[in-house]
C-alpha cells in the first residue's frame, strides 16, 4: 500500500507541473475507516473533475490501480474540457 501511496502523491506532484486545467487534492482522515480521499479539481472554478476515495483498513489492490491510472492519464493531458 505505501508503495501506491507514494506513487498517487509522486504523480499528484506531476500533475500540479503538468497540467494549467486541474489538479489533485489529497485528504486523509484518520479515524476507524482511515479514509482517503483522491481529487482531480478544476484550477478555474475548482468544481470537481474526479474523486476516488479508498478505505486503507481493506487495502483493495485494485481501487489502488484504478486510481493510479486515474492520475497518470490526467497527467497525460486528459480533462474533461
Amino acid at each position: 500500500m505505501e508503495e501506491k501511496l507514494l506513487k498517487v502523491f509522486k504523480l499528484a506532484d506531476k500533475l500540479r507541473d503538468n497540467q494549467s486545467k486541474v489538479y489533485a487534492e489529497v485528504q486523509y482522515t484518520a479515524n476507524e475507516q482511515q479514509r482517503l480521499e483522491l481529487i482531480i479539481r478544476n484550477k478555474k472554478d475548482f468544481s470537481y473533475i474526479e474523486k476516488c476515495e479508498i478505505n486503507l483498513t481493506e487495502n483493495s489492490k485494485i481501487k489502488w490501480d484504478k486510481i493510479v491510472t486515474l492520475f497518470e492519464t490526467f497527467v497525460g493531458g486528459a480533462t474533461s474540457e
